[in-house]
């Protein structure tokens, strides 16, 4: 039997299960080397960003640029970054409590 729903919007079947189940790690620290890595550029990538932001505002300081409407996007996508990456830091804060929490 088809689903009808999945055949009109064409969502591509879940592939199998891998063998071991969701709780078999790998054996070795790929999986947390990927997590610092990930952290790290998400990190570099909000600094990128205000660093851009407040290039743009000396710009408009200087007389440089008129183009206000750059200025404030650029302002703006900063602040939903940082505003991001904070929210990043409380959630991992919250797990960690958690887990410090926990009975063994």
């Amino acid at each position: 039997m088809t689903d009808p729903i999945a055949s009109k919007m064409n969502i591509p079947p879940l592939p199998p299960a891998l063998p071991g189940g969701p709780a078999a790690a790998p054996a070795d620290g790929a999986s947390q080397a990927d997590f610092v890595g990930l952290l790290k550029g998400q990190l570099t990538q909000v600094s990128e960003i205000q660093k851009d932001a407040d290039e743009q505002v000396q710009r408009l300081v200087a007389g440089e640029t008129e183009n206000m409407s750059e200025v404030f996007v650029a302002a703006r996508k900063a602040q939903v970054a940082f505003s991001l990456l904070m929210e990043m830091r409380n959630k991992l804060v919250d797990a960690y409590e958690e887990v410090r929490n926990m009975r063994v």
